[in-house]
């Protein structure tokens, strides 16, 4: 670009935010799950994705809400949030996979001490495999129902873009990237529509247990209770556009408005 865009012109632009290279992640559908499945099978494919997925880390095949869980676990990613989430979890007779680590020995080891706790109270409801694996990260994301993103601040995000590509419901903390692309499905109509978008997820604001209450009981009770409109919400998560074409044609209006 041999212009700058004038200052000017930025300011009235809300761009969207950067996206998926949808072609990767169809491919590790199929490559790493074993289950190919697009948003016209999207409810065969995951419930296959989810019973191999219960397979390889010995859960019960049973018929629950499954949460998932990926990522670093460091504060900046609400682990006070995630612990009282998994707990929660379970006493809405639901499962939980978490999958990551931390880098901080302290925090590790809490998790460590945490994970022999649950897989000796809830055995077969509850798996936390404290590592790195991104084969293993592809089936959670395949197989959850819901991925849970508590994130403290998260200026993008990818993990919820991620998971709306496999069909799974990103239930998240409002901030940041996350808000700007999860539209809670009860209090965000207005402002997907504004954007041209639907809602696609379960929200909720502060960082006190009760917020990650408000929106995981939503999450499960649509679960149980409303099957058939969940069912449809997983479809409609998949078919949303969070590739980079969207990103990428608003930066070419921008720039060509700017020239103008």
């Amino acid at each position: 670009m041999d212009q700058e865009l004038p200052e000017a012109a930025v300011g009235y632009y809300a761009l969207a935010p950067p996206g998926l290279f949808h072609t990767t992640h169809k491919l590790s559908i199929k490559e790493n799950t074993n289950v190919s499945y697009t948003s016209e099978n999207v409810v065969v494919g995951k419930n296959a994705a989810k019973e191999a997925l219960q397979r390889r880390l010995g859960l019960n095949n049973s018929n629950h809400p499954l949460i998932g869980i990926i990522t670093r676990l460091t504060v900046q990613k609400g682990i006070q949030l995630i612990k009282h989430a998994i707990w929660r979890t379970l006493e809405c007779n639901g499962q939980v996979v978490l999958l990551g680590s931390a880098p901080d020995p302290r925090i590790q080891n809490d998790f460590i001490n945490l994970a022999n706790q649950l897989h000796s109270s809830h055995s077969g409801r509850v798996r936390l495999c404290l590592t790195y694996d991104e084969p293993l990260s592809h089936l959670i994301y395949a197989g959850a129902d819901f991925i849970l993103v508590p994130s403290l601040f998260e200026p993008c995000g990818l993990t919820q873009l991620v998971a709306m590509r496999y069909g799974s419901i990103p239930v998240v903390r409002k901030t940041g990237g996350l808000y700007d692309t999860v539209f809670d499905v009860d209090d965000d109509k207005e402002r997907a529509q504004s954007l041209g978008l639907e809602p696609n997820g379960f929200s909720f604001e502060g960082t006190s247990s009760s917020g990650v209450d408000y929106a995981l009981n939503r999450a499960i009770s649509a679960w149980y209770h409303s099957r058939e409109w969940f069912n449809l919400l997983c479809k409609r998560v998949m078919e949303q556009d969070w590739s980079w074409n969207r990103p990428a044609l608003d930066y070419i209006e921008l720039y060509y408005a700017a020239r103008k």
